[in-house]
């Protein structure tokens, strides 16, 4: 009798295991040698390798199953998982190797899924630890530090193209990025250095006019908090005329970490 294709073993074998006490690939070859009514002959069959054809193809077969995520690895007697018992209860005719890469697919993008949510989880509590220290760091640096990030931004020389302006009677800006000659390349910037709360929208509409009386129309609100709704919607309304981008805590320290300036600000 011909040897069975791997399509015909892959649901004998994954009842065996639900079935049987399985300690072994040579106990599991021994009953599918009976379910398939293999002769003495059929089992001795041997591939170019050297190694009996059935054998072999029983211990791939379990090592596709484990796998594809319906058989425990590392556990004897072999278990199988909750997923295959509900896989064998809709009584299947066949497993074909076709289904069988396709639960392995499925099972390394759950795990690529898994492993990137942990990633993105490490790095939000790095991203939020190191928010809490720029909280702590003083109001006039906290400027600076904006502006460093800006010049990173737009990949300008901060010493030549970025000014802080004066702590006192800085008329509602604390900087001013310099990317040309006309007005319309000055960019302005106002930060707020929260140990909490939100920026409300009274507030940015105090930098929207100072910007006004720097005839600018475009400019960065800047804060280690967060911003209230009705600032935000706010910005929305007078996008049409006035470009004013807001920058949250969060999204600072993402930018502080993504032009590698968390080194270079000081905040101890």
């Amino acid at each position: 009798m011909a040897l069975p294709s791997n399509d015909e073993i892959y649901l004998p074998l994954l009842q065996l295991v639900v079935n049987h006490r399985i300690y072994s690939i040579k106990d599991a070859e021994k009953i599918l040698a009976q379910t398939f009514n293999l002769t003495n002959e059929d089992l001795e069959e041997r591939a170019e390798s050297g190694d009996r054809k059935f054998y072999s193809q029983v211990n791939f077969s379990m090592m596709q199953l484990i796998k594809a995520g319906l058989i425990f690895e590392g556990f004897k007697p072999f278990r199988t998982v909750d997923e295959a018992k509900r896989l064998l209860a809709k009584k299947p005719k066949k497993i074909t190797n076709h289904d069988i890469d396709e639960l392995i697919k499925k099972r390394k993008a759950l795990k690529a899924k898994r492993e990137e949510e942990l990633e993105q989880k490490i790095l939000f509590t790095r991203y939020d630890e190191y928010l809490q220290k720029l909280k702590r760091i003083h109001p006039t640096y906290f400027e600076k530090v904006c502006g460093w990030v800006l010049a990173r931004v737009y990949d300008i020389d901060f010493s030549k193209h970025v000014e802080i302006t004066p702590p006192c009677n800085d008329g509602g800006i604390d900087g001013i990025v310099y990317l040309g000659e006309d007005k319309n390349s000055k960019i302005y910037f106002e930060s707020k250095r929260y140990t909490k709360g939100s920026v409300s929208r009274k507030l940015v509409q105090q930098f929207s006019g100072a910007l006004d009386t720097y005839r600018g129309v475009k400019g960065y609100y800047i804060t280690t908090g967060k911003f209230a709704s009705r600032a935000e919607g706010y910005v929305k309304e007078i996008k049409g005329y006035k470009n004013i981008t807001l920058i949250d805590g969060h999204k600072l320290v993402e930018l502080i970490f993504k032009y590698e300036l968390e080194n270079e600000i000081k905040l101890d």
